[in-house]
């Protein structure tokens, strides 16, 4: 036997072994089990290792005000409930950890004084009051953030199955947990349940479906009143594209007018006042606080937090990186319907029309649009691993 005809024998079997390796079977339940330990892994850390930061005492505060008539009351509960809930250590970090948190402790009007800024979210908010009923209001917290991360995983795998690009699911889990899929369903916060309903928004968008995604637009909208300005956003990517605009106005028009309604029986103390309290200084009590704008203040406010964007969050770093992929994308002929240009459009827009109207830098508040751009560029991009079940034979 020559050595060419050895070496051609070997060189076909580890070629056979590869195509095995890499079949499109075997590369595709890689993918999906990477993905569902990933989803499964954030479960357990959600509902086992919960995190209670201080918004949870809020959120609990609110949903139980109607039934109690002080803000002794509320504060006593608020703070007794989480207390019960939390570590030693997590109920310092809400409590004095700095000289804010220990006057809310100490200052029950204080602490409720607060309250406007967090009731407009009114999903998140009525969600809590009615599981809470049954399991007590720091847990619904907690069932509230794990069920969102389930619905969130089981979405994309249906996604993915449905349009053909369940190998990017391997890529897909990684990129969740860069930017906060993983965090945020440990937090007693509303923006992995907004994440659960922007999905199937997305996804309709995307097959130029504008009236089934109306539904869970509302949903969005209503667990954060900031998603206004994603529908300002779609209204614009929908003019720019020329698809379905009277809907999208339509669409825009009625969140417009469920927005002042609930802001003002929130008794929010409106846009300034609440981006000087996040932005530029806490305030102890937010009773009749009414500063004058402040140029100046405003674009230090954007100036810091983007400086701190950079230095200790991803969410700018993976959304430039996903807009590069995007133009490499086109770059490379990929076909791109009008659905997913509206949705890549309008995404990429709310996400810049947040961060100016709002620039807190944390990746959670991003992640609702994040997500699902992630998985609109996997769509469009439908990646494949798997080794062609002919390329070893043609080689040899």
């Amino acid at each position: 036997m020559s050595l060419t005809n050895t070496f051609g024998d070997r060189l076909e079997t580890v070629l056979h072994a590869s195509q095995k390796l890499l079949s499109k079977e075997l590369v595709t339940a890689f993918s999906v089990s990477v993905f569902s330990l990933i989803v499964l892994g954030t479960l357990a850390l959600a509902y086992f290792n919960p995190i209670y930061n201080w918004d949870i005492l809020a959120y609990v505060g609110i949903a139980a005000e109607d039934q109690l008539e002080s803000a002794e009351e509320i504060h006593q509960l608020a703070y007794g409930e989480v207390q019960e809930a939390a570590s030693e250590l997590q109920f310092y970090k809400v409590t004095a950890s700095i000289p804010y948190r220990v006057n809310q402790y100490e200052q029950p009007e204080h602490f409720v004084s607060l309250f406007p800024m967090f009731r407009v979210k009114v999903g998140y908010i009525e969600a809590i009051k009615q599981l809470g009923s049954v399991t007590g209001l720091v847990h619904a917290t907690t069932i509230i953030s794990t069920v969102s991360a389930a619905l969130v995983g089981l979405f994309i795998l249906f996604w993915s199955a449905r349009q053909n690009f369940t190998q990017g699911l391997m890529i897909i889990g990684p990129a969740a947990i860069l930017i906060g899929f993983t965090f945020s369903a440990r937090e007693a916060t509303p923006d992995l349940m907004m994440a659960a309903f922007a999905l199937p928004a997305v996804y309709f968008i995307c097959r130029e479906r504008p009236l089934y995604a109306a539904p869970f637009l509302f949903m969005m909208f209503l667990v954060r009143p900031d998603g206004l300005l994603f529908f300002f956003a779609l209204l614009l990517a929908a003019l720019a594209i020329g698809r379905d605009r009277m809907i999208y106005l339509a669409l825009f028009a009625g969140a417009l007018l469920l927005y002042f309604p609930i802001t003002s029986s929130a008794d929010h103390p409106g846009w300034w006042p609440h981006f000087y309290f996040s932005n530029v200084e806490y305030q102890d009590d937010m009773r009749g606080f009414d500063p004058a704008f402040s140029a100046v203040l405003y674009v230090k406010a954007l100036v810091v937090n983007l400086a701190r964007t950079v230095q200790a969050f991803n969410w700018l770093m993976v959304l430039a990186i996903f807009l590069l992929g995007f133009g490499l994308l086109l770059r490379g002929g990929a076909s791109v319907s009008k659905g997913q240009w509206i949705a890549v459009i309008a995404i990429t827009l709310c996400i810049g029309g947040k961060f100016v109207t709002f620039p807190l830098p944390d990746d959670r508040i991003y992640l609702p649009y994040m997500l699902p751009l992630l998985v609109v560029l996997m769509e469009i991009w439908k990646p494949v691993f798997s080794l062609p079940a002919e390329n070893a034979r043609s080689r040899v």
